[in-house]
């Protein structure tokens, strides 16, 4: 984590997702997810972890579940992270949504912003 840590960053939340169901396992500080359609999730921070849209820095790893083949394509996430605790994650197999297992990781910068910019 050497890297991480020269950063000034810290992991804030972190989740294992089911794709088929949207719920979570092995998360840590409070945070739920949600599957709303296909291959589309919700991750909710709790009060006291959320900060102004947009400066996460959000990871998400496509997994490959039993049962799921991915046809030799490659899936790949989308995050929309406009809002303080809802972050939309999408999982994409070429150009389609798809539900698949994933990890979700969102780090935080532990510096305060610059003066003028969102907390």
């Amino acid at each position: 984590m050497g890297a991480f840590d020269s950063a000034n960053v810290a992991l804030v939340a972190y989740a294992e997702v089911f794709g088929d169901t949207g719920a979570s396992t092995g998360t840590n500080s409070g945070i739920t997810t949600t599957r709303t359609s296909a291959g589309r999730y919700v991750a909710i921070l709790p009060t006291g972890l959320t900060q102004s849209g947009y400066r996460d820095l959000i990871f998400v790893q496509p997994k490959l579940a039993s049962g799921v083949a991915l046809n030799g394509l490659v899936r790949s996430a989308k995050v929309k992270d406009d809002l303080d605790a809802t972050k939309v994650i999408e999982i994409v197999d070429a150009t389609t949504a798809v539900d698949c297992d994933f990890s979700i990781m969102i780090w935080r910068t532990q510096v305060p912003p610059p003066s003028g910019s969102p907390a």
